[in-house]
């Protein structure tokens, strides 16, 4: 878990704008969408001559087809990549406008001859450009507008689905941890020694392990919990722990009032508290862990500090699977407005920090 970094961002969930520009379903339109047009706005279409009904139905199908291939064309192979470094709505909007007036442009003198041709008609090219530029922008922008939606929602299902999966892994890691051998039996060894000594010692240590399971159980079904709640289980691990190593382990726990009711990720400190106390008590006689939350500004800032050998002198490694997880998850909720870090403490040991927004 240790060392002096800041620990790399996880990837996000996909951005609204990946994936297709334009709805892939509107290829399967565009044959059959100006038959029924015609059908509906062109007078008289079943009286008269076959060859001119044909005529006047491949007058809606030569720029309607030209258009919809043409611009599914634009937006599969040219878009992407001058929107890859447009920052900002109006930028991108000013490129999609652009990219219909110049694309409506370009179809329109490519398939203005074979429609002249088709139709036996003269339309005049003018003409025509106006029509395709009218009929682009209404087959494009509401298609843009439903696509750039259908992403949104896809993305923030994604995002969600994400942060949960974040959370049940924790929830797993820290049942894994809760019955791991050595801190389970500890743990009720500590409390069958108390049974005669102690007996109310016995019973609170015994509520404060029943519910470290109920919290992690739980936090699969739960997206976010205050500040306060993290904080209570926190105070109920570590007072097992004190139980356990009785002086050889000094805690104290500090939460500002300001700070109590940010929203957070279940099971956020577990990691930090637990690999304190690893790296703090390993192969040392005696420890302290101090877990403090302020609000500083427009920020909320939790400090996890032990007083151990420090980030590079640890002899108790660990996996670093806690750390990914943690950085995965905080990202996941707060974006790249959060940030975890590992300093050395400038007495000794590991500061280990959480700087959350308190908006986002």
């Amino acid at each position: 878990m240790h060392g002096n970094r800041t620990l790399p961002v996880a990837q996000a969930a996909p951005a609204a704008h990946d994936g297709p520009l334009l709805p892939p379903e509107l290829l399967w339109l565009y044959p059959f969408l100006p038959l029924a047009i015609s059908f509906l706005v062109i007078d008289g279409i079943t009286s008269i001559p076959v060859a001119d009904a044909a005529r006047k139905i491949a007058a809606a199908y030569i720029p309607t087809l030209g258009i919809g291939f043409g611009f599914h064309l634009i937006y599969a192979k040219l878009m992407p990549r001058l929107l890859r470094n447009a920052h900002g709505r109006w930028a991108r909007g000013l490129i999609h406008a652009v990219a219909v007036a110049i694309g409506a442009v370009g179809i329109a003198q490519l398939i203005l001859p074979v429609h002249n041709a088709v139709c036996r008609s003269n339309v005049s090219s003018t003409l025509f450009t106006v029509q395709c530029v009218l009929i682009s922008t209404a087959i494009v922008v509401p298609a843009l507008l439903v696509q750039s939606w259908r992403l949104r929602v896809r993305a923030a299902e994604q995002q969600t689905l994400a942060q949960r999966r974040a959370v049940v892994e924790a929830q797993l890691e820290t049942l894994q941890a809760r019955t791991n051998p050595h801190f389970f039996f500890n743990s009720l060894n500590t409390i069958a020694s108390f049974i005669h000594d102690d007996p109310n010692l016995a019973e609170r240590t015994l509520e404060r392990l029943a519910a470290l399971f109920r919290y992690a159980l739980a936090a699969s079904n739960t997206r976010s919990v205050p500040l306060q709640t993290e904080f209570d289980m926190v105070r109920d691990y570590l007072a097992i722990q004190q139980a356990r190593f009785g002086d050889r382990l000094v805690t104290s726990v500090e939460l500002a009032a300001n700070a109590a009711d940010l929203a957070v990720p279940p099971l956020l400190l577990q990691p930090l508290v637990e690999n304190a106390i690893l790296h703090g008590l390993h192969e040392r006689a005696a420890g302290s862990v101090h877990v403090l939350a302020e609000r500083i500004g427009e920020r909320v800032v939790i400090r996890v500090r032990d007083d151990g050998p420090g980030p590079t002198n640890s002899k108790h490694a660990g996996t670093q699977t806690s750390v990914a997880d943690l950085r995965k998850r905080v990202h996941l909720a707060f974006g790249d407005a959060a940030s975890v870090t590992l300093t050395d403490s400038a007495t000794g040991g590991c500061v280990a920090e959480v700087s959350l927004p308190c908006a986002h």
